[in-house]
């Protein structure tokens, strides 16, 4: 099949990773696949797939193809006015909930294309929103990329607590990193640990206590610090699937997480992670303590984890895609 993927960009979010993993793996399949970016699209994952640069998209910039994917809000009007494929709209999250121009947002879905959701919960919210059903696909893992390196705390003695912070100017505000820090200052007297924290927008972070700050331009670089961490961190409000948690447990590294919609579909409280409420600064400082502590817990759920992500690759995501197209 030719399928083609008009994005906007190809750059630091879990949007963009999820697209860049999910074209690369149906190239691996077989398949003819494009990505349509503008000129001034920042592209930081690398493509296996066609990657076409246009001025801007417009209907006339999407190449004619089997099946076109718009994945946000801004790319469907292109693709459906192209007529060049059928449109197929492939939602990576429903943007009426978090972007300012909601109700534009909203009648993205409506214009009568498939949809593809990715997760039972984001299913429910579009169904709840919209009242139009949708196929759930499932996010994966690369876990030639994402596996166990050795932990410096096992020399050290010293757990490390590996958090992504995203920046709240950048439009990320339901990432609940105020709620992080507000428990782990709770603890820094309490007992002791390092902290790492990831910053992808490269924004200004003033950290209260001292912490080590890292920017990731790789995959590879990504996972040595999830898997070189004893406990990572997630505090969201909402998310329609949430790669990070994931990935940790593919890295053998131990979660804490808060119950944020998507991620319920791999997450398993007391099994393969500890998961709190949104907001809940108590049980979040309490289930961030608790692993710290209780060495054997900890390892427990880090190795539960890493079992269960075996099963979340890319190459299944690729292989409900196409068994979605083929049955339209």
């Amino acid at each position: 099949m030719k399928i083609v993927f008009p994005v906007l960009s190809l750059e630091t979010g879990g949007g963009s990773r999820f697209m860049y993993h999910l074209a690369n793996a149906l190239v691996d399949k077989g398949h003819d696949i494009e990505v349509v970016m503008p000129e001034n699209g920042p592209q930081v994952w690398p493509l296996r797939a066609k990657l076409r640069r246009v001025k801007e998209l417009t209907p006339s910039s999407i190449p004619s193809a089997d099946f076109i994917l718009p994945n946000f809000y801004l790319t469907v009007r292109p693709a459906w006015e192209s007529q060049k494929g059928r449109v197929v709209r492939l939602s990576l999250g429903y943007e009426p909930l978090w972007v300012p121009d909601s109700e534009t947002a909203k009648q993205t879905y409506l214009i009568g294309a498939p949809i593809m959701s990715i997760s039972q919960w984001h299913r429910q919210i579009l169904l709840q929103e919209t009242g139009l059903e949708s196929t759930v696909i499932s996010a994966g893992v690369d876990t030639s990329t994402f596996h166990p390196y050795p932990k410096p705390s096992e020399q050290t003695g010293c757990k490390n607590i590996f958090y992504i912070m995203r920046d709240p100017a950048s439009g990320y505000t339901w990432k609940g990193g105020a709620d992080f820090l507000k428990a782990v200052n709770r603890l820094k007297d309490q007992v002791n640990f390092e902290l790492t924290v990831s910053i992808p927008e490269n924004a200004i972070f003033t950290s209260p206590f001292p912490c080590r700050i890292k920017t990731t331009a790789t995959d590879q670089e990504l996972a040595q610090l999830y898997a070189e961490a004893d406990l990572f961190v997630y505090t969201s409000y909402f998310e329609a699937f949430g790669l990070p948690p994931l990935e940790a447990m593919a890295c053998g590294t131990a979660v804490v997480t808060t119950d944020c919609g998507g991620i319920r579909d791999y997450v398993r409280n007391g099994e393969n992670c500890l998961l709190v409420p949104p907001s809940d600064i108590e049980q979040l400082s309490t289930a961030i303590y608790d692993l710290l502590t209780k060495d054997a817990e900890r390892q427990r759920i880090a190795a539960t984890g890493h079992l269960f992500a075996q099963a979340w690759s890319w190459q299944r995501t690729a292989d409900q895609v196409e068994a979605f197209l083929l049955s339209l």
